[in-house]
Order: C-alpha cells, then sequence, then structure tokens
C-alpha cells in the first residue's frame, strides 16, 4: 500500500489552482494534471474546514478535544447519580 504523502501545496496556490480550472484552461485528460486538481481541492477544503494556518488548526483541535473532554465528564456525573444508592 503506498504510504500518504503531506499536501505541500499552500491554500494559496490550491486557490490559483481552482481558478485556473474553472477558466477551463487545465486538461482534464493528463493524469497528472487531474492529480493536482484533486490535491488543490483537497488542500482547499482543509483550509475551509481547519482554517488556513496551523495555529488555527491548533485551535480548533483543542476545541474539540475540550468539548468531548466536558462531554464525557457530564456523562460520567450522570452515570454516578443513577448508579449511586438514594440516600
Amino acid at each position: 500500500m503506498a504510504s500518504r504523502r503531506q499536501s505541500r501545496m499552500t491554500p494559496e496556490e490550491a486557490q490559483r489552482i481552482r481558478a485556473q480550472d474553472a477558466a477551463g484552461r487545465l486538461d482534464h485528460d493528463d493524469p497528472e494534471v487531474r492529480r493536482v486538481l484533486d490535491e488543490a481541492n483537497r488542500t482547499s477544503v482543509r483550509a475551509y474546514v481547519y482554517g488556513q494556518d496551523a495555529a488555527s488548526r491548533r485551535s480548533t483541535r483543542s476545541s474539540l478535544l475540550i468539548t468531548a473532554g466536558a462531554a464525557l465528564l457530564f456523562i460520567g456525573g450522570l452515570a454516578l447519580h443513577f448508579l449511586l444508592p438514594p440516600r
């Protein structure tokens, strides 16, 4: 199985490639062009979902971890409340 490579394309480069594609200037028959277009689309989606730079990706990741921790704490509290015998 081939290893997955990290995308080395910046979001700005991906945006320019996608603009060229939208203008119809790229040949979709060439497999290498299709590969670059796929990478540009993946880079654009990642930048949109997770943020443009490493700091915003870390912020998104930490927000998800904090939210998951709070949910686990809440569920654990409910479980303790229902599992302990009444006084």
